[in-house]
């Protein structure tokens, strides 16, 4: 009856093949005894096996001979870019980065380009860069300036080549596998959404529906953005509140009073009692709680490109003493992965230099 050859070239079977060789080469040879097979009506004769079906012990014993470094062969290899950045994740991270994207149309004149292209590969640049900010392990919010409120004043078709961009790139950025799926960020579209286009205003509000239910990051996109038009609103929005719990509070001490048992005089002494009871004032808190980006961390870095030194009306109540400006004398198409490491570096320098001093009681 034929059997199958099932010998591995391992190192352990070939030293008891040489080691049975060279016995049954000094004994001396004797005559085979007849053999007997007494088959079970069970079990299958034995046939020939291909490797493919080669019994499990086998297969590991092939598994086994397999070396280290074959086997590291196996494992993904980050890229360089992906090492840079875990490793600067073993030190802090700021939570909140906010980006003025600042040089696109620059860059297009002095690379012969059209305005608009400028402002393509201005938008290639946000997806690079936000996911460079993604991989950073900590940071959870990053707020962009796209749009002022003040670049409506810009001539017509630029306005309405940035609308078109808007309105497709933004889909494109939040549809299924790409960066915003992937990372499971959030978007949210701050800024007088009313000033907008009707079909960029469904395409801004599809974007935020698509993603609201994204935990792990934040994206604010500013757009249509001034600084001092969200302040005026915020005061504006707590102004309105004061002035309806004044109007409650008036409702419910008339209900207290009968009109015939008032007194000549008494409707404004109740209407000071009223007010004694409110509380009128506006703190800067009640101002934060009410400003467009107030689900947002503090913020801790905000860089500007194109090699501008102002703010350009962005941010400027979310600006504090803890906040490190950088202005990168590049325009925004040319920022990239080794514009942002300096950054988080100085960043970090810092944190370190504030740890130290607290530990030592300086």
């Amino acid at each position: 009856m034929p059997v199958a050859d099932l010998s591995i070239p391992t190192a352990v079977e070939k030293e008891v093949t040489s080691t049975s060789s060279s016995l049954s080469a000094t004994s001396t040879p004797t005559p085979a005894a007849p053999k007997t097979t007494i088959m079970n009506p069970h079990q299958e004769s034995l046939q020939p096996q291909s490797s493919s079906t080669l019994p499990a012990k086998t297969q590991i014993l092939k598994q086994a001979a397999l070396s280290p470094l074959s086997l590291l062969s196996l494992l993904p290899i980050p890229s360089p870019q992906q090492l840079l950045l875990h490793t600067l994740s073993l030190g802090p991270i700021p939570r909140h980065i906010a980006f003025v994207m600042d040089g696109n149309r620059r860059w297009a004149r002095t690379s012969h380009h059209t305005i608009q292209q400028g402002h393509l590969t201005g938008f290639a640049t946000l997806k690079s860069v936000l996911e460079v900010c993604l991989n950073l392990q900590g940071l959870d919010t990053v707020t962009v300036y796209a749009f002022a409120i003040d670049n409506f004043r810009r001539s017509e078709s630029e306005v309405n080549a940035l609308m078109e961009i808007a309105k497709t790139r933004l889909i494109e950025l939040a549809g299924h596998g790409e960066l915003i799926a992937r990372y499971s960020v959030r978007v949210r579209i701050a800024g007088r959404k009313e000033l907008l286009p009707e079909d960029v205003i469904e395409a801004v509000e599809r974007v935020e529906n698509m993603t609201k239910d994204n935990t792990k990051a934040t994206l604010n996109i500013c757009m249509p953005y001034a600084s001092r038009d969200e302040i005026t609103g915020a005061a504006r929005t707590c102004l309105d509140r004061k002035l309806r719990d004044v109007e409650k509070a008036a409702v419910a001490a008339a209900k207290l009073h009968q009109p015939s048992s008032l007194e000549e005089g008494s409707p404004s002494s109740s209407l000071e009692h009223v007010l004694d009871d409110v509380d009128l004032n506006i703190t800067p808190q009640d101002l934060s709680d009410h400003m467009q980006l107030a689900h947002s961390p503090p913020l801790d870095i905000l860089v500007r490109t194109s090699g501008v030194s102002r703010l350009s009306d962005f941010m400027l109540w979310q600006c504090t003493e803890s906040t490190h400006m950088h202005f990168v004398d590049k325009f925004w198409p040319q920022f990239g992965l080794f514009d942002m490491v300096p950054i988080i570096l100085v960043w970090q320098r810092h944190q370190w230099s504030v740890r130290l001093r607290k530990s030592c009681g300086w």
